[in-house]
């Protein structure tokens, strides 16, 4: 949706940040006005999506002027700013119509939160986003990172769309490590709500990075392996695709329940592997056990992580053995990825001019070119992921370190 935003006086704070924040949310156009009666004057003589107005020292007259252009044009929504949060000035706005209430000037997150408050409220229309999952069997080859930096890579070839990340290592998951998060909230606070996940829940758990990224952190309670069950992620995954124009799941290095429905929900594979032979054995029977699952070939890509021209094992030789093309291969850059590690930011932020970084922004061109063409919204209904494990294992329970 291509919407339109009118901001008087620098009510939402710096303009390049504001920019950043409503491109995100699908803000083509952005209008600047010197005070609050030019505002007023905008909404009478045009048609905008959110408007943001300074409230302090806010007239009767002006309030009651604002108020009648929300009656004519209810599609309009409002968030109001000011320098203190005065308790009587929030009463009278809230009773005129005004929709959020910032205290001036707003961080770009406090600002981000609150319009995707106000969106949810006026959606206008569905938008299904994309999937990509981030699957290897075997731990150590850097799966992690590289679903925090194609999730960034995403977030900075679409400036004009929100892009999530989202950790499915239900205990111990090492995006919150990667990105240098303190959450106060994180997956384990959905386990309660299993399947009745919405998107209001969801949405107050997600927290705002540098860079335009949104995470869903895990968190570090083993307790909760045994609790959060396939249909509660079946219907995270729904939420963020309905939310989000992009969103890259980490997943876990077994195939389990879980796995299965984000495995099936993905638009696209991204099976990590490395040029050794254990990684590729691995690698092998990964694409095995999807290709049982009955995946086509276009949803897996194999992508080669720590790639280096002299590998003992040559690329031709690991296509033949895998029976399938490298869809990329991700240049090996050890120093910058422990330095982007220990500071917590992704590698295309601590140096965007790195052929690492160049690279992630070309593979992540390269998925976009099918964009929104392959969902096929195959989540699993409860119980639905135990039955293909039967089928797949003959066990009930999840098939843990396939390598």
């Amino acid at each position: 949706m291509r919407r339109k935003a009118l901001i008087a006086d620098n009510a939402a704070g710096n303009a390049d940040g504001v920019a950043g924040v409503l491109s995100r949310f699908g803000f083509v156009s952005t209008t600047a006005v010197a005070d609050r009666d030019a505002a007023i004057a905008g909404m009478r003589d045009g048609q905008f999506d959110l408007i943001v107005v300074p409230l302090q020292d806010i007239t009767p007259m002006q309030l009651l002027a604002i108020e009648r252009e929300i009656r004519k044009n209810p599609g309009t929504t409002i968030i109001g700013t000011s320098a203190i949060a005065d308790t009587n000035l929030i009463l009278r706005a809230m009773r005129a119509g005004v929709h959020e209430y910032l205290v001036y000037p707003p961080a770009p997150e406090e600002l981000a939160a609150s319009v995707e408050r106000l969106m949810r409220r006026n959606p206008g229309e569905s938008n299904r986003g994309e999937v990509f999952a981030v699957y290897t069997a075997k731990g150590g080859l850097g799966s992690t990172s590289i679903a925090v930096n194609m999730a960034q890579a995403f977030a900075g070839a679409r400036t004009d769309a929100r892009v999530a990340v989202a950790d499915l290592v239900v205990a111990g998951g090492d995006v919150r490590v990667f990105l240098n998060l303190k959450p106060s909230y994180d997956l384990s606070h959905l386990v309660e709500k299993g399947d009745q996940v919405d998107s209001e829940l969801l949405n107050s758990l997600m927290t705002a990075c540098p860079g335009g990224l949104w995470a869903l952190p895990t968190g570090e309670n083993p307790e909760l392996d045994d609790l959060f069950d396939a249909a509660a992620i079946g219907s995270i995954i729904n939420t963020l695709r309905s939310h989000f124009a992009v969103t890259v799941l980490d997943c876990e290095h077994h195939v389990s329940e879980r796995t299965l429905v984000a495995l099936d929900a993905a638009d696209k594979i991204l099976v990590v592997t490395q040029l050794t032979v254990p990684a590729l054995r691995s690698t092998q029977r990964t694409l095995s056990i999807c290709r049982r699952l009955g995946y086509e070939d276009s949803k897996l890509c194999v992508i080669v992580s720590r790639f280096q021209s002299d590998d003992v094992l040559p690329v031709n030789d690991a296509e033949d053995l895998l029976q399938c093309p490298i869809y990329w291969k991700l240049p090996n850059d050890y120093r910058l990825s422990s330095a982007a590690l220990t500071k917590g930011v992704p590698v295309l932020l601590e140096d965007p001019t790195s052929r690492l970084a160049r690279s992630y922004e070309e593979l992540a061109k390269k998925l976009g070119h099918g964009s929104g063409s392959l969902y096929n919204g195959a989540v699993e209904r409860r119980g639905a992921g135990r039955l293909r494990l039967r089928t797949l294992f003959g066990i009930d329970k999840g098939v843990r370190n396939v390598t």
